[in-house]
């Protein structure tokens, strides 16, 4: 999803993570039934808009605030801070694990009512919120990627708000290769080998090509989430393999550089080659009506972050939903496309904030 999204992690941390993530990445997972009725408790406790009785105070521990994602999270923050008069201080790892562990430390001692937590990865993020901020007894709500080898949510949590895992990546991917009606080959770009988001990729790309034997995968890299690189690996894929009609990414920035790739080497985007990607950023969203891009799914931070918030909140009145929340389920997607999938057939429907 994100530029350089574990650029400063060790790779023993990733070795750590890869498993336990792989053990729940295997096979896509649904939404569970009850996110919906989690959804419907924080927008009902948004729309009543009563401020809290005292200013809480909530620290946010993210792993970034340096990309068009996170800058969005941090803006939904600050909006639901305001609406409901708490106080916030962001803790920024930078996206090192060394980092947020020190972060997350300093943050406890300042002793705060409640935390919004950015796992940096699944199974050392997971060791730090046990070992830290569980003894603390206040809320924590996670954002972005679920964490402890769980599929979604984390018992123990005040709530899980993503929408970036198995069931999501499985959704674009099995649209794009569906749309193999005949023989073709396909290139997979991705993100950070060994990574939680990549695991998931990986995963989609396998299950996908089970269930579309007309798709072939003939190319599957890892492009770092880096627009330059995918535009790097994309010409490269085409030199190697001409015959090549569809490219799938996981996060709508890189595919900028698929698109040019695409482009740079005598072919059309969106005709002669496919782009299906994930994001749904405003770009991406004009290049669907455009059709150099075929289909994006949506991300939501601006959302993820604003929900989180009131998730901590929830928690702090003793309130709160302790459950996982899929954005999916929330109105930005109900009440509009009614689905994460953005397409040249909905893509007028759906208005992308970042």
């Amino acid at each position: 999803m994100m530029i350089s999204r574990l650029r400063r992690l060790s790779l023993a941390a990733l070795a750590a993570t890869a498993f336990s993530t792989v053990l729940h990445a295997q096979s896509p997972q649904t939404a569970p039934a009850d996110s919906q009725k989690h959804a419907a408790a924080l927008v009902e406790f948004d729309k009543a808009g009563v401020k809290a009785d005292k200013t809480y105070r909530i620290a946010y521990l993210t792993e970034c605030v340096d990309n068009p994602y996170c800058v969005q999270r941090l803006n939904g923050i600050k909006d639901a801070v305001a609406k409901f008069g708490l106080e916030l201080k962001v803790f920024d790892a930078q996206w090192s694990l060394v980092s947020q562990t020190k972060t997350a430390q300093n943050a406890v001692a300042e002793n705060f009512d409640g935390y919004i937590f950015g796992p940096l990865a699944g199974a050392p993020s997971c060791a730090l919120w046990k070992s830290t901020l569980v003894p603390t007894g206040k809320p924590v709500a996670t954002v972005t990627v679920p964490m402890c080898g769980d599929a979604d949510y984390t018992p123990g949590l005040a709530g899980t708000i993503t929408m970036q895992g198995p069931v999501h990546y499985q959704q674009l991917v099995d649209h794009a290769f569906a749309s193999c009606t005949d023989k073709c080959q396909v290139a997979a770009i991705g993100g950070f080998v060994g990574s939680d988001l990549q695991n998931y990729w990986e995963a989609a790309i396998r299950n996908a090509a089970e269930k579309y034997p007309n798709a072939q995968v003939v190319v599957q890299e890892a492009a770092n989430f880096d627009p330059r690189i995918a535009f790097q690996k994309t010409q490269d894929a085409l030199t190697a393999h001409p015959d090549i009609t569809v490219v799938v990414s996981n996060w709508d920035d890189m595919t900028r550089g698929i698109e040019q790739g695409v482009n740079a080497s005598g072919r059309k985007a969106g005709t002669d080659v496919r782009i299906y990607s994930a994001g749904a950023n405003k770009d991406t969203v004009a290049k669907i009506k455009a059709g150099s891009i075929n289909a994006s799914i949506a991300l939501l931070p601006y959302e993820e972050g604003y929900y989180a918030t009131i998730t901590v909140l929830m928690g702090i009145l003793g309130k709160g939903i302790n459950g996982y929340v899929d954005e999916a389920d929330l109105p930005e997607i109900v009440s509009t496309t009614g689905t994460t999938l953005i397409t040249p057939e909905n893509a007028a429907g759906y208005t992308a904030k970042y």
